[in-house]
């Protein structure tokens, strides 16, 4: 998909490994950036970008990465090149800025990665980069989405076994998914720019003029 100013684009790429980039969003133009998800990153994550993508953005500075998790409970350590990494709660996500101390930033990474019990093998789980230069403000919503408390909505028989998921009691079905669903697509409806106005008239073309020769007089 390409946005209607084509700026930027989206590629869905699925393989038959899920642990390949299968989501790609970059710029078309100047000023460069991309984002990668391999098949496996929950939706809502991918969702938190591309639905700051089509949003305006915002004119206040958006806060950094380390200050929205580190305001949620994540560990947060510092190397001495610059690079960061960010630690979740239960230890399963990691998001680490890398700084190279030659060429510099290198951009984030974002893995999530577990153990089958306590001392079995780790479980790679998902996993997403995104280049160096990446706006603060995309970046600032893929860290909400990442860190966000709220329960995600999977279909009955539709979820990985894993130690690290918890099931709940259902809390949307049937006609609240679906309103839900349209509420969501109506928001970004709001987002699309309209089309120019013309205001110049438009006057059909004139027909030629038919001519004819007189015949010659014997």
């Amino acid at each position: 998909m390409t946005s209607p100013d084509h700026r930027f684009r989206l590629d869905l790429t699925p393989t038959p490994s899920s642990f390949h980039r299968w989501w790609r969003i970059a710029t078309n133009g100047p000023g460069y950036w991309y984002a990668a998800f391999n098949g496996e990153t929950p939706v809502e994550i991918v969702a938190g970008l591309t639905d700051a993508l089509i949003r305006p953005e915002p004119e206040e500075t958006a806060p950094s990465v380390a200050e929205i998790l580190t305001g949620r409970g994540w560990q947060h350590t510092t190397h001495e090149t610059g690079s960061q990494r960010l630690t979740s709660p239960d230890g399963i996500v990691q998001v680490e800025l890398y700084v190279s101390s030659s060429f510099g930033v290198m951009g984030w990474q974002v893995n999530a990665a577990g153990h089958h019990g306590e001392h079995g093998p780790q479980e790679r789980l998902w996993q997403a980069d995104f280049d160096e230069s990446t706006p603060a403000h995309l970046l600032a919503a893929v860290a909400q989405a990442i860190s966000d408390p709220t329960p995600v909505l999977r279909a009955r028989f539709k979820i990985n076994s894993s130690v690290h998921l918890t099931q709940g009691q259902e809390f949307a079905i049937g006609a609240e998914v679906v309103a839900a669903h349209k509420q969501r697509l109506a928001e970004a409806r709001r987002q699309r720019p309209k089309p120019p106005r013309t205001t110049a008239a438009t006057t059909a073309p004139a027909l030629p003029h038919a001519t004819t020769t007189a015949r010659p007089t014997r």
